[in-house]
């Protein structure tokens, strides 16, 4: 069996720390919310990070929220985890559109952020449909080719909608020509009781789509890692379902809003060993029903 290498999320731990950003994606768990939520402020940050610290489990810390480029005072929080001397990796989640610009990338670098998870949902105009900002996908991919020139982990992150569905392989053809360590793949999770935007792609649909996708990885030795897919889909190599989602700092109503939405539906939950497993929204069973007869449970 090859081994594909991919990060251990068990190791991080995410804190939210601010909920500006400089797109507006249709896919975004954030977008009905971001001017609800309040940033987390410094001194709450440097006693977060305190607590993490004392208490010994996480070495690796993620820096997020909406898109934390955005943050004029990023830098000030890199460099007070930076100054503990703990964490192994410090990551920021982002859209890249920031990094497109040498001296600032550098700048992040140099202050510590030694790993970047970039997200990009197609190529071209379908990458600007989603985020709804025109460029942005010029901007993203020139972001990712300028991490070639440091030594830092790159993995990409894409949100698999209707909109990008017939392009996900074109991208994941242009993806494979980067210096990219994995590719996660993550199924829409809407925050909403109901598909209101009709985005959400059914499983069986998927499943015709995987095949073609792992053909375009797979000699590239990389991971295509499956996020909030059941995990009783039938999948081969390299695919890997990861549903480890990292202990996550965020303002209480987004958790709120969260447990509204029937994460982790599936008709089989009883009988499934599964611990990590999404299962299905309540959206999803709205439109395309249960699936109980693609779904099994985990023995």
């Amino acid at each position: 069996m090859t081994t594909y290498p991919r990060v251990d999320l068990s190791e991080y731990i995410v804190i939210s720390i601010w909920f500006g950003c400089n797109n507006n994606c249709t896919t975004c768990m954030l977008s009905g919310l971001r001017g609800q939520l309040p940033s987390i402020g410094f001194e709450n940050f440097k006693r977060v990070v305190l607590d993490i610290r004392k208490g010994g489990r996480y070495k690796n810390l993620i820096l997020s929220g909406a898109e934390v480029t955005t943050f004029e005072k990023l830098d000030k929080y890199i460099r007070f985890a930076v100054s503990l001397g703990w964490f192994k990796k410090i990551q920021i989640q982002t859209n890249g559109r920031r990094l497109s610009n040498k001296e600032y990338l550098k700048h992040l670098i140099d202050q510590g952020v030694n790993e970047f998870f970039v997200s990009i949902y197609g190529t071209e105009d379908v990458h600007d449909a989603i985020t709804r900002e025109k460029g942005s996908y010029r901007e993203t991919m020139e972001g990712i080719r300028n991490l070639e020139a440091f030594d830092v982990n790159v993995i990409s992150n894409t949100v698999l909608s209707r909109t990008n569905y017939h392009d996900i392989p074109r991208l994941m053809i242009s993806l494979s020509k980067e210096r990219i360590s994995e590719n996660h793949l993550w199924n829409f999770f809407p925050m909403e009781k109901r598909d209101t935007g009709n985005l959400l792609v059914s499983m069986k649909a998927f499943l015709e789509l995987l095949p073609e996708l792992l053909a375009i990885v797979r000699p590239e030795c990389r991971a295509l890692v499956l996020k909030s897919f059941p995990e009783c889909l039938s999948i081969d190599e390299p695919a890997v379902f990861d549903n480890f989602f990292p202990e996550t700092i965020l303002p209480d109503i987004f958790w709120r809003k969260f447990s509204e939405c029937g994460f982790g539906t599936c008709v089989h939950r009883d009988r499934c060993n599964s611990v990590s497993c999404w299962g299905l929204s309540s959206a999803y069973v709205g439109k395309y029903g249960d699936e109980r007869d693609l779904l099994s449970p985990v023995v």
